[in-house]
């Protein structure tokens, strides 16, 4: 029953990343065809500024999802009520506080980067961007319940259906408000979401009060001590996407930076459809950690071998079909578009690669190196940004940070090899070089494409899907002959109802 719940989660979760990355395709050729891409290029900086807030959660967040699977595998209900109420409390009160005092400081911020034509557009969507991000925050945490029972399928459906309700009220409210419509529209559908988990998790947990008003003093430590430690990890991930923008906004203009918007939820949808696949381990793992530690290793062996055949073949066809990309979502082939792709594609590689071992050290509650690797990613962004940024444009803040992304998950993967005594050889699996060959090859021969001013000018998005399709017909043949494959499809099937 439990591999059968594992299977499942993974494949709603894939699904879900797939349906919410259709909606976002859909929803961003409306949103340049409506309102430009300048514009949709304030709306990703005013949510870049707000997302800080969100830092009063992720530790938290995590921790739920640890010690309710924790708890619920010793079968003891009533503290898991009392541990989910004493993390809204603590959530709500501080989240609360800390949007009243970052909403001048992210005034401020927009001013910086801001020309005044623009400001007072950017600012007038301030409240609605917090207001969401208040219901985003406190429904992650109802998220983080479910997930922690590994009722994953709950949560995706939450997830899918929100992607739909945000893109019929943008498709419906930006024609007639614009910016504002894509505001309103964010703010409705989280909150429709917070009131959907909050009935899931109340079916799920009859336990818990109708208003959460409980808190323990003993389980608020327990989240503390591992929660506090993953605040900092969540310091440095929260605060890489704010700077990039604002550098980019700086040093490239806003234009720069909606395209750059474009260019990094393209590659982490990519990224999401992976390792969102892969973090159902997590709850897994704390439970096997009190249970069955010694099949922690196995599990990452597995995990990294499946992760690393779906991986190259997937990171290196997003890159291919970036021009194609590029034609509908922008009308033409945008060579800094298909630039951007390229570099995020390269620093979310060595990311998802590293994402068996940070799930293994997120399941057993070591977070060191993760803690060390991303100190190293938050540090190296800003610093390399600004000077890449001041001497050589935009672009080269794109690569500063697609080069501290990868220098900080590279040390989170190094060091669990090391402190695991795994071999490296590992890291390369003999049975997927065939594989990474393939790859390799698909890409070097779309090469000409993007050094050929003439072939790229020429090209039609005709001529440039064929491409990428021939490209992904390389990548498939030794996809098909890898062992893997009969070994994930056997899994599968092994798990449908008869």
């Amino acid at each position: 029953m439990k591999q059968k719940q594992i299977f499942w989660n993974a494949v709603t979760t894939i699904l879900q990343v797939i349906g919410s990355a259709g909606t976002l395709f859909l929803l961003y050729r409306f949103l340049i065809r409506t309102i430009g891409v300048e514009r949709l290029g304030i709306w990703s900086l005013v949510l870049a500024k707000t997302s800080l807030v969100t830092l009063a959660n992720q530790g938290f967040s995590i921790s739920i999802v640890k010690f309710v699977a924790k708890y619920a595998s010793l079968g003891q209900s009533q503290k898991v009520a009392v541990l989910i109420e004493t993390a809204l409390v603590t959530i709500g009160a501080v989240l609360t506080v800390l949007c009243f005092a970052l909403y001048p400081v992210a005034q401020w911020g927009l001013k910086l980067v801001l020309p005044g034509a623009r400001l007072s557009e950017a600012t007038a969507l301030l409240p609605y961007a917090f207001m969401s991000l208040w219901f985003n925050i406190i429904g992650s945490v109802f998220l983080a319940g479910l997930a922690g029972h590994e009722l994953i399928t709950y949560r995706n459906y939450v997830l899918l259906g929100g992607s739909l309700l945000y893109l019929f009220l943008a498709l419906a409210w930006v024609p007639k408000h614009a910016l504002l419509g894509l505001a309103y529209a964010q703010a409705v559908n989280t909150g429709a979401s917070f009131l959907v988990t909050w009935f899931l998790l109340r079916r799920t947990i009859p336990r818990l009060a109708l208003i959460p008003y409980r808190w323990d003093r003993k389980l608020f430590r327990e989240m503390c001590g591992y929660g506090v430690h993953f605040q900092f990890v969540t310091v440095s991930q929260a605060v890489r996407e704010p700077v990039t923008k604002a550098l980019l906004a700086k040093f490239g203009g806003l234009a720069l930076s909606g395209i750059y918007d474009m260019a990094s939820r393209w590659v982490f949808t990519f990224r999401e459809l992976i390792v969102q696949a892969n973090l159902v381990l997590v709850p897994t793992i704390s439970s096997r950690r009190e249970t069955e530690p010694a099949a922690i290793p196995r599990i990452y062996r597995e995990s990294y071998r499946l992760i690393f055949f779906l991986t190259i073949p997937t990171f290196s066809f997003l890159v291919a079909v970036s021009p194609f990309v590029s034609h509908i979502w922008l009308g033409r082939y945008e060579p800094i578009f298909v630039r951007f792709v390229a570099l995020l594609a390269v620093g979310w590689l060595v990311n998802v690669l590293s994402n068996p071992a940070y799930v293994v050290d997120l399941g057993t509650g070591d977070l060191r190196w993760i803690s060390i690797g991303c100190a190293v990613t938050g540090i190296l962004n800003p610093i390399l940004g600004y000077f890449a940024g001041r001497y050589w444009g935009g672009t080269a803040v794109v690569a500063a940070a697609a080069l501290a992304l990868a220098a900080g998950y590279a040390i989170v993967l190094i060091a669990y090899h090391l402190d695991n005594r795994v071999s490296f050889r590992e890291l390369l699996p003999k049975r997927s070089l065939g594989l990474l060959c393939a790859s390799i090859f698909g890409i070097a021969g779309f090469l000409p494409y993007f050094c050929n001013e003439n072939i790229r000018v020429a090209a039609s998005a005709q001529a440039v899907a064929g491409v990428a399709l021939a490209v992904l017909t390389m990548m498939i043949v030794p996809m098909w002959l890898h062992p893997m494959r009969k070994q994930l499809l056997h899994w599968v099937f092994s798990r449908l109802p008869a």
